[in-house]
């Protein structure tokens, strides 16, 4: 039988680990493990700059969001004057302001970060507000030392009183010495400083003798003065001088121009004759002003002299086109609209159309704008408002192609006008022509057909005009003749100024017509010139001078009648005492 073998082990155990035992040495990072471990690390180490870079943004963030806040509160307190003020506002406000945001954020490490960023920030604000603070004490402190040396400066000029001028002064000089002490501004400052008060003070009379033009007055201040700096003392006294020596050649000029010398051809040294024409305009406009002249009568007083020099009154030549720019384009929706310049303007203007005036003062466009309007009021019966209106739209529809289409419409109508009104033997004849004629130009601008034109202006003519003493007076004189007891009495009262201040002159030759801005005149039939009586006066008279004038007339006439009849008793009388003397002349019984 076969025997079988039987395997025994020969080995000892022994301390060592089980495994293959090799000499082959092997590093231990180059596992396969060991390499996942390095790889994991560098993760790690990337997630965490990661993470604390979003933090450094979102704390960045926030800090620049709460900044922003920041930069409010400081900008809101840069005119406090009062520097601990301000820090307190500060930290108080911005403090509740930190508190509420930063208890918002939940993460740590951001709320950390955020923190340390603000505390980094607050000195600096800090810092910014301290630097605002004392800028504005100090602008205050400038404003209100610039304003109480301004106020006892102006209250110094107006005093008369020396020794309270010399009060007032010592107060501008203690008001420098407190602010000098307040700022350190030091001696050198101060001593400056009330050389400058004093010499204002001085300068301030100097001025104030100008002012009235008191230039003998301002010229001795200057040379008394030891404060003012001498180039100044200089400067002032060529000023002075040359504004002394315009000045009285300005009066001397306009002297002439009031005596009504020509100054055509004037060769002036030290002024221009825009400034002579200027300075007699502001004295007539301040003389109307003071007599209380209306508008109407500012301006027939004011040209009545700028036209006896052949010149224009520059007021007037500006209202009229400043009128015209705002009448002719301007649209108007109610009366109340109508600005006072261009109601000013009209009012001058019917003044200026009635003494032959207006086409003088203003352009071709102008005139006729101004024409339409006055027409419209006088003749048509229509208001400011209305005339304006209608002349607005002429002007609007305004075509001189059309115009020249109408000459002969306009010629014929001249004609019915003249059929009309030659009988009643007016002197005015073409002043009541010239306004047909602008009545027409009106309608045939308006689109109305050249026959019922024709028709409609010699009916308008016929109602707005009445014939006295061989003159045609239009509804405009109707108001202005009310002053002396209504038209009725032109006739008479014509009659009682020629007779009495031209002598020896026919009444009939005359006539008495309301010239605008409440004047009244004395004209010829044959001419248009001003005319004056015996003792070389013009024959214009004011509404008061006609009331009185007719009252005159009227007090006379009543003793001429009292007296007549006084008289008319005395033969009476004296009839009767004979008759009594001598019985009835019969013998006997």
């Amino acid at each position: 039988m076969v025997k079988i073998p039987t395997f025994e082990s020969r080995t000892r155990i022994t301390a060592e680990p089980a495994g293959v035992t090799t000499g082959i040495q092997v590093s231990p990072t180059a596992t396969p493990a060991a390499a996942l471990s390095k790889v994991a690390k560098v993760a790690e180490d990337y997630y965490i700059k990661q993470r604390d870079n979003n933090e450094k943004i979102e704390a960045k963030k926030k800090f620049y969001e709460m900044k922003s806040e920041s930069d409010k509160i400081i900008e809101s307190q840069k005119n406090n004057g009062d520097e601990f003020q301000s820090i307190d506002v500060y930290k108080q406000e911005f403090g509740e302001y930190r508190k509420q945001q930063l208890s918002q954020i939940k993460n740590k490490r951001v709320k950390k970060r955020l923190e340390t960023l603000l505390d980094i920030e607050q000195p600096e604000n800090v810092y910014t507000i301290k630097k605002n603070s004392f800028k504005a004490m100090e602008k205050n402190s400038n404003e209100l030392y610039n304003q109480e040396q301004n106020s006892l400066g102006v209250k110094y000029t107006l005093e008369t009183d020396v020794n309270k001028k010399k009060q007032i002064q010592d107060q501008q000089i203690n008001s420098a010495r407190e602010y000098e002490n307040i700022h350190g501004m030091g001696e050198a400052w101060l001593n400056k400083e009330t050389n400058k008060i004093v010499a204002g003070n001085e300068l301030f009379g100097v001025e104030k003798a100008v002012a009235r033009k008191d230039y003998g007055t301002a010229l001795n201040l200057l040379k008394q003065s030891t404060s003012i700096d001498q180039d100044d003392v200089e400067k002032q006294v060529i000023k002075i001088q040359k504004e002394s020596a315009e000045y009285n050649e300005t009066n001397l000029y306009t002297k002439d121009f009031f005596e009504g010398k020509s100054l055509v051809g004037v060769t002036y040294k030290f002024t221009d004759e825009k400034k002579v024409l200027k300075n007699a305009e502001n004295i007539l406009i301040a003389n109307a002003q003071k007599n209380n002249l209306s508008i109407e009568e500012t301006f027939a007083y004011v040209d009545e002299s700028f036209s006896k020099q052949g010149q224009l009154s520059p007021v007037y030549k500006d209202l009229f086109e400043t009128g015209y720019n705002t009448g002719s384009i301007t649209t108007f929706d109610s009366p109340a609209d109508v600005p006072q310049v261009l109601t000013d303007a009209i009012k001058s203007a019917e003044i200026a159309d009635r003494t032959g005036r207006l086409n003088v003062y203003t352009t071709q466009e102008q005139e006729r704008f101004y024409q339409n309007v006055i027409t419209l009021k006088q003749v048509g019966g229509l208001t400011t408002y209305q005339a304006i209106k209608q002349a607005k739209n002429f002007e609007m529809n305004f075509d001189k192609e059309m115009m020249k289409a109408g000459n002969k419409g306009r010629g014929r109508t001249l004609d019915l006008i003249e059929d009309k009104f030659k009988k009643t033997k007016a002197s005015n004849l073409g002043e009541v022509k010239a306004y047909g004629s602008k009545l027409y130009n009106m309608y045939i601008a308006n689109g109305i057909d050249d026959t019922k034109a024709q028709k409609k202006v010699v009916k308008d003519l016929e109602n707005s005009i009445t014939i006295i003493d061989n003159h045609a007076y239009l509804k405009r004189d109707i108001e202005a003749f009310k002053s002396i007891g209504g038209m009725v009495e032109i006739k008479s009262i014509k009659e009682y100024i020629i007779k009495n201040k031209m002598t020896d002159e026919n009444p009939d030759d005359y006539y008495l017509r309301h010239n605008g801005g409440g004047q009244f005149e004395i004209r010829r039939e044959v001419d248009l010139s001003t005319v004056y009586d015996n003792d070389g006066q013009p024959l214009i008279f004011y509404s008061m001078d006609m009331y009185n004038l007719n009252q005159e007339r009227q007090n006379k006439a009543k003793l001429e009648i009292k007296e007549k009849v006084i008289e008319q008793q005395a033969i009476e009388q004296e009839k009767l005492e004979q008759t009594e003397a001598v019985g009835f002349g019969v013998e006997g019984a």
